[in-house]
């Protein structure tokens, strides 16, 4: 039982590790105050859905030069960009995809060949964002990608939605986790894995936001390292509402900040390797997982 407490508790210092390398580039005032950084941090977080990081990454990047450009953010008045933006509403609605994808049925609407002259010619920022650029020739290839980019940009046209962050952190506060995890899930392809993702980072770079027991499973994502490691710390079941469950109840009973311990597990699992090489594993302590059998 003493090495499973400490195997627990060092999960938990993996959560705090990646606060600091992946949160630590974020400067909490700034996106407070900045509605521009804040729909990058948005951004950066949800296009993480179900394929590699580095190409959802690539797809990230694209999409924020896309933007930047369009609204004309480089400029550095972004008061006139925002207001650029909201001009531009009518192209926000996502129905105009949603109806050739029904129209056609197909899976994707992107790959039709009559995509281009039936829906993106007739919306600025949906033909830009599927216009290859530079020589990587990258575009958003996925029809998914670009409702969700459209849900967004239409949420944050409302003056007090304008700093996603806040909104998201205010509701966070004034209404709860739920009510957030509901207003993220409204929005195209975003589902509990993202929503739950981005709840927990606001909280890890919010601390003054506390977030109970009960309330962190609408901020605790399950992806495949955490089942992996959630079955190596007897949480056997493969429904992720179960596995959330049972590692929760984990960090109630030995008292562990379910923020941080989900996003160790994640850490561990992501980076395991890069923990097995390290000069006695810094942080960690490579007899407390051997002797669990957790990397069995």
């Amino acid at each position: 039982m003493k090495n499973y407490i400490r195997i627990i508790k060092n999960v938990e210092r993996l959560g705090e590790r990646y606060r600091r390398k992946y949160l630590g580039l974020y400067n909490k005032e700034k996106l407070q105050n900045n509605w521009w950084d804040a729909l990058k941090f948005f951004f950066k977080h949800s296009f993480m859905r179900g394929r590699r990081d580095e190409l959802s990454n690539e797809y990230c990047s694209f999409t924020i030069k896309t933007l930047e450009d369009y609204f004309s953010i480089s400029d550095g008045d972004l008061d006139a960009s925002y207001e650029k933006l909201k001009k531009q509403k009518e192209y926000f609605d996502k129905r105009c995809i949603w109806e050739f994808k029904n129209n056609k049925n197909i899976r994707n609407s992107i790959k039709h060949q009559d995509f281009m002259s039936e829906v993106a010619e007739k919306n600025p920022i949906v033909k830009l964002l599927i216009t290859p650029k530079d020589e990587k020739k990258l575009f958003l290839g996925n029809d998914e990608d670009i409702m969700m980019v459209l849900d967004v940009l239409k949420l944050i046209s409302d003056d007090d939605k304008k700093n996603i962050y806040n909104y998201l952190r205010d509701t966070i506060i004034n209404s709860g986790v739920k009510a957030a995890y509901k207003e993220l899930t409204k929005i195209r392809a975003v589902g509990d894995k993202i929503a739950t993702f981005i709840i927990r980072d606001i909280g890890l770079i919010t601390p003054e936001i506390k977030i109970t027991y009960e309330d962190s499973k609408w901020a605790f994502p399950v992806d495949t390292w955490v089942i992996k490691i959630a079955h190596k710390l007897d949480c056997n079941s493969k429904d992720i509402k179960n596995i959330k469950n049972c590692l929760i109840e984990k960090c109630k009973e030995f008292k562990i900040d379910p923020l941080k311990f989900a996003a160790g597990l994640w850490f561990l699992g992501f980076h395991s390797l890069d923990i097995l090489l390290e000069d006695c594993l810094g942080e960690i302590e490579i007899e407390d997982f051997t002797s669990a059998n957790i990397f069995e």
